[in-house]
């Protein structure tokens, strides 16, 4: 069945005029109704969905950024141990060295305490750390310090750097605690302690 316009306007023709108003009301509010519905809202919820969509997005990329700084980072660390690794000599003693380097720069009055230890890094390294704790010691000694530790003959880092000023009136002097490292390579050759060399199988004696 089809719908004559001509029909329309003649039928709205001999309504009074009230119902003229109440129609035309009921055409604008299913005109407002259906922009609302089919346009304005989807619209909207488009924008909101879009908005977070972009929000998680972001979110996404600062994680990355965050990862490949510390990719970086550690892309760093490791080309620099493998470069003081190459470097190394295998006869270098951590603890002297900075037992050495504090009494050069500082003093050895200004310790209160070295403590060494050794920690495994997989199967072909291990980390070589003295913990030392100082005490009053001034700037220009700590940035003395600080620098012959890390510009040394032997290269050598940081994994710890602790500096804390003292209260009054030491007020220009500083207590440091550091703990410096070292990796190096483990020979797998040398004996571990404990274990027995292996024996020989016994050798053959002429005409036996």
């Amino acid at each position: 069945m089809n719908l004559d316009p001509r029909q329309l306007v003649g039928y709205y023709n001999r309504l009074a005029p009230r119902e003229r108003v109440l129609v035309g009301v009921a055409t604008l509010a299913t005109l407002v109704i259906s922009l609302y519905t089919f346009i304005w809202d989807p619209l909207q919820s488009n924008q909101a969905l879009l908005a977070r969509r972009i929000a998680t997005k972001e979110k996404d990329l600062a994680a990355i950024e965050r990862l490949r700084e510390t990719y970086l980072d550690l892309e760093r660390y490791l080309e620099a141990n493998q470069a003081a690794t190459s470097l190394q000599n295998p006869n270098f003693n951590l603890f002297a060295s900075v037992q050495k380097t504090v009494s050069e720069a500082v003093s050895r009055e200004n310790i209160t305490s070295m403590n060494p230890s050794t920690k495994p890094i997989g199967t072909d390294f291990q980390e070589e750390q003295v913990e030392i704790k100082l005490q009053k010691v001034s700037l220009p000694q700590l940035v003395d310090f600080l620098y012959r530790v890390e510009k040394g003959a032997q290269p050598l880092r940081f994994s710890r750097l602790q500096i804390k000023k003292r209260p009054n009136p030491d007020i220009y002097n500083f207590d440091v605690t550091a703990t410096i490292s070292l990796l190096k390579t483990i020979d797998k050759g040398a004996e571990k302690p404990g274990e027995k060399p292996a024996e020989k199988p016994p050798g053959r004696t002429l005409g036996s």
